[in-house]
């Protein structure tokens, strides 16, 4: 079985990054576990090259394993889409291209959480979307929904979009960093048969949505 975990959103700038970090710190207090984000755009220029953001964040918490070019293999400058960056830099750069990178990190065995850019239906290559490259690993998929108004039918459009694309959602998280007054939770909970967790607001709930998909991952490492 894969050993990938992979998370996405229902759009860029939901806390893919913000949960996957605290996911790897979480299974990396009792086994290792590395990161990857094939791509990244929007990033930092340096004297010595550029520098990426989310990729760096993960970096330091899987420095003693992996570098920084192994967690980020592709770089862009332009904040914009992956696919029009490629476009715009006149590079080819396809999904097997990102699946070569990730078998290199893969040897050793560990589990790998791979982040996405933007949406699980954002352009991730030329040739195709995040949803394709989650197809291609038959990874484990996360989904990360922003607790706003509107995550309701923006999760369940996703949701739905996934069965008919028949690639495995396996949780779906609600980020609930940010306090509100609705009941976004309960409201998805009902239209839905993916396990629902909850993480931001309350500590206890989020140990137990984070040793809920350690122990998952655990699960495959043995399979």
């Amino acid at each position: 079985m894969s050993n990938y975990i992979f998370i996405t959103g229902t759009n860029t700038d939901v806390g893919k990054t913000y949960f996957g970090v605290s996911l790897i710190k979480y299974i990396n207090y009792s086994t290792t576990c590395l990161a990857f984000k094939p791509i990244e755009t929007g990033c930092k220029q340096t004297r010595k090259n550029l520098m990426p953001s989310d990729s760096s964040k993960y970096y330091k918490v899987v420095k003693d394993s992996i570098n920084l070019e192994q967690i980020n293999p592709y770089r862009f400058l332009d904040p914009v889409s992956p696919n029009l960056a490629i476009k715009k830099a006149k590079r080819r750069i396809y999904l097997n291209n990102y699946k070569k990178k990730l078998n290199e990190i893969s040897k050793n065995k560990y589990p790998i959480l791979i982040e996405g850019a933007g949406g699980a239906f954002s352009p991730i290559a030329l040739d195709g979307l995040n949803i394709d490259f989650m197809k291609l690993i038959k990874s484990k998929n996360i989904m990360i929904v922003k607790d706003e108004l509107g995550c309701i039918g923006s999760t369940l459009s996703h949701y739905h979009s996934f069965k008919k694309y028949k690639v495995p959602l396996d949780f779906i998280i609600l980020n609930t960093h940010k306090k509100n007054k609705m009941d976004n939770f309960n409201e998805i909970k009902k239209y839905v048969d993916v396990p629902l967790y909850s993480y931001g607001k309350s500590s206890h709930d989020n140990i137990k949505c984070l040793k809920v998909i350690k122990n998952s991952l655990l699960k495959i490492q043995k399979s």
